[in-house]
């Protein structure tokens, strides 16, 4: 179900001290792309994105944020984290194109998806690319069973929760590029995710979001 785009994504090679936005990120994690392609909406006039590989993190990752958990954003004196915190924190400081609704029961809908996706989907996403091998099927099957059971939440036009496109709809894009590297099937009845899928693979935005194949593999090998 993956549709493969040409990225013209050109990460930058160290920030200055004084920038603005600076994103310090994987170019695997599902989270940081989610916040990349919040980013690539948001076209932030001069933003960085570093990548970061285990052993070889910034120095300056280190002074920002001790834990140096991805993504970690800086904008001039703010450090923020984690992914879901970012994306917000993007749409209030960039307020065009807004990227939440609103109406404050919809944020508050928006805002239990997010929560749920980062801290339920994205945590079996991680057990089945780097935990044992039987856990790692758990997970994998519980990720295949609760996608199926969130097809009805998938419209058959527009957005996540909408006709509008947010936040949320970043995070399920870069969850639904993902599933094609995991070789994870979805069971039957998921059409409409499917058909989502393509619709938001295919936004300037998304392209954008994807981190260079050549530049991502020199990261790794620092």
């Amino acid at each position: 179900m993956s549709l493969r785009a040409k990225s013209k994504y050109v990460p930058a090679a160290k920030p200055a001290s004084n920038a603005g936005v600076t994103l310090y990120c994987s170019p695997d994690k599902v989270g940081c792309h989610w916040v990349r392609m919040v980013l690539a909406e948001k076209d932030v006039p001069g933003a960085r994105v570093l990548l970061q590989v285990p052993g070889h993190m910034s120095e300056d990752l280190a002074q920002l944020n001790p834990a140096q958990t991805l993504p970690t954003l800086t904008d001039r004196e703010t450090v923020i984290y984690p992914a879901r915190l970012i994306a917000e924190f993007l749409d209030e400081r960039y307020p065009h194109p807004p990227m939440m609704p609103p109406e404050a029961a919809t944020r508050a809908r928006l805002r239990m998806a997010m929560c749920r996706l980062e801290e339920d989907w994205l945590e079996l996403i991680e057990q089945i690319e780097t935990g044992p091998a039987a856990p790692g099927r758990v997970a994998r099957k519980r990720l295949a069973d609760q996608l199926a059971a969130s097809a009805r939440l998938f419209p058959a036009r527009g957005w996540f929760l909408g006709l509008e496109f947010s936040i949320a709809d970043c995070a399920w894009a870069a969850l639904l590029w993902r599933l094609a590297s995991l070789k994870l099937q979805l069971p039957g009845g998921g059409e409409p995710i499917r058909r989502y899928a393509e619709r938001v693979f295919a936004r300037p935005g998304f392209a954008r979001s994807l981190v260079d194949s050549q530049r991502a593999a020199a990261a790794r090998g620092k």
